[in-house]
């Protein structure tokens, strides 16, 4: 005979694993329809995009790493009053900057500091930025020292 706690955990695991599939399901639309609206605003196509609010705890780091020698051009989706965004949109000219205001109201769903790379199509979203900034600012050769390249 099957035992009932076995089938009750059974059931709730296959439950809880569709509710995450959906939920990432549903995730990935809404970036996808956020990168697409960004491609078309920024009118360029660049793997790196960054939604940053100037009122992020770690602004301050993030906005000096976009001022450095940072590797690759990125589009910056940012959050800020109209003349911060015009500011700093010149101090960061090497990258494309593009005013969150601009978006529909569904990017303020999401988180407002984070990362999403785009590698053919498929997208990851990555909420520390300043860590990730900094992992990929890093020389190829002190990747390879480290053992990771």
């Amino acid at each position: 005979m099957t035992d009932p706690l076995f089938l009750c955990t059974f059931l709730w695991f296959a439950i809880s694993a569709e509710v995450l599939y959906i939920l990432r399901r549903r995730e990935q639309r809404a970036i996808q329809a956020q990168v697409r609206q960004i491609r078309q605003l920024a009118n360029e196509t660049n793997e790196l995009i960054l939604f940053l609010d100037y009122s992020a705890p770690g602004f301050k780091e993030i906005d000096a790493f976009l001022l450095s020698d940072m590797p690759g051009r990125a589009t910056v989706v940012f959050t800020a009053p109209e003349w911060l965004v015009a500011a700093k949109a010149k101090k960061w000219e090497r990258h494309c900057v593009v005013s969150a205001s601009s978006l529909n109201a569904s990017s303020s769903e999401v988180s407002p500091t984070r990362i999403v790379t785009d590698k053919y199509g498929k997208y990851r979203v990555f909420h520390e930025v300043p860590a990730f900034l900094k992992l990929m600012s890093r020389p190829k050769n002190e990747h390879q020292a480290q053992g990771m390249g």
